[in-house]
This record gives structure tokens, C-alpha cells and sequence, in this order.
């Protein structure tokens, strides 16, 4: 800060000091001379504070290391740095997007939607990244405790919610398309 308002008077002192001379310069020949060796000595002030204050700025903040102990868990736990990275982004328009969003086809009347389709709507978002304790389809490991409690255990914590998994998924489906998707999951997963 003071650097800044150090600048702001210097700058300010060559700006009175060339209107001064400009003002100067109908009086005598002599003037015009004198009030660029004026200025160029003040420009060339102003040049070496900003620069100064460039180097003092880059000696300031200088990059970052990781301590021992920071290196330490990295080398314990490989999978750490993953595992606390950012899981969204961000996209604008006109930029290019890596991420995919299925919409949900509407459903027809009468009908319950297929397993498949339910699944990539709603349920992939954790599922297939682990989110929150979600176990991850296709991974045996992770619902072979789960599907050993039965599939009406496992519908029923989809229809009312379980942990941190909100009722439905948090989508307005029907009781039987939960089922179908739970089904699906269940048969990729075993």
C-alpha cells in the first residue's frame, strides 16, 4: 500500500512539474529546454520506482513449496490429492465443456422408464464416482454387503432415503422406477 501511494505522488509531482513548465514555456526560450530536462529526470525517477517496486512485489510472494509433512502424506496416501480435488467445473458459454448432462426423457403415461435410463439422469452423479459413501456401480466389492441384505432392503432405502442419499435420489420417480433403477445398478454391480 504504501509503495502504491508512494507511486501516486511521484506520478503526481511529474504531473504538476510539466503543467508548471508548460505554463512557463510563452516566457522565455529557454523554458522549453529546461522543462524537458525536468520531465526526463522525473520520468526516469518514476521508471526506477516502478521497477523497484516490480522486484520488492516478485521477492514478496515467492512460489509456494510443500512442507515435509505435506509431502510425507502424498507419498503415503497416492490417491490424496484426488480424492480432496475439486468435483465440479465450472463451464461458460462458448467454451469447451467436459462434462455431459443427460436429461431425463419424459415419462409416458402409465409406463415406469427403463433402469438404464434412470440411472444416467439421476443416480450416476454419485454413483459412478463414489460421492458422499455412494457405492460405485460395477464395483462388486462395494455392494455385495448391500445386496446381501435383499432387494427389498435396498428399495426401500432408495424410496425413503438412506445416510446421506436423499429419498428418490432427490428426483420425483415413481416407486417402481426406483426399483428399476436399483435393479440395474444391482445387476452391473454383481
Amino acid at each position: 500500500m504504501k509503495k502504491v501511494v508512494l507511486l501516486s505522488a511521484v506520478l503526481l509531482a511529474i504531473s504538476a512539474m510539466t503543467t508548471n513548465a508548460q505554463e512557463a514555456a510563452p516566457a522565455s526560450e529557454a523554458a522549453p529546454e529546461a522543462a524537458e530536462v525536468v520531465t526526463d529526470a522525473a520520468a526516469e525517477e518514476a521508471t526506477a520506482t516502478e521497477a523497484a517496486a516490480d522486484e520488492a512485489a516478485a521477492a514478496a510472494d515467492p512460489i509456494p513449496e510443500d512442507s515435509d509433512q505435506v509431502k510425507k502424506l502424498i507419498a503415503l496416501y497416492p490417491n490424496l490429492v484426488s480424492r480432496i480435488a475439486p468435483y465440479g467445473k465450472v463451464c461458460f458459454d462458448g467454451e469447451e465443456c467436459d462434462i455431459n448432462i443427460t436429461v431425463l426423457a419424459p415419462a409416458v403415461e402409465g409406463q415406469a422408464r427403463d433402469g438404464e435410463s434412470l440411472y444416467k439422469a439421476i443416480c450416476a452423479t454419485c454413483h459412478d464416482s463414489g460421492l458422499v459413501g455412494a457405492p460405485k456401480v460395477g464395483n462388486a466389492g462395494d455392494w455385495s454387503a448391500r445386496i446381501a441384505k435383499g432387494t427389498a432392503t435396498l428399495y426401500d432405502h432408495a424410496i425413503n432415503g438412506f445416510n446421506a442419499m436423499p429419498a428418490r435420489g432427490g428426483a420425483d420417480i415413481s416407486d417402481e422406477e426406483v426399483q428399476n433403477a436399483v435393479d440395474y445398478m444391482v445387476e452391473k454391480s454383481s
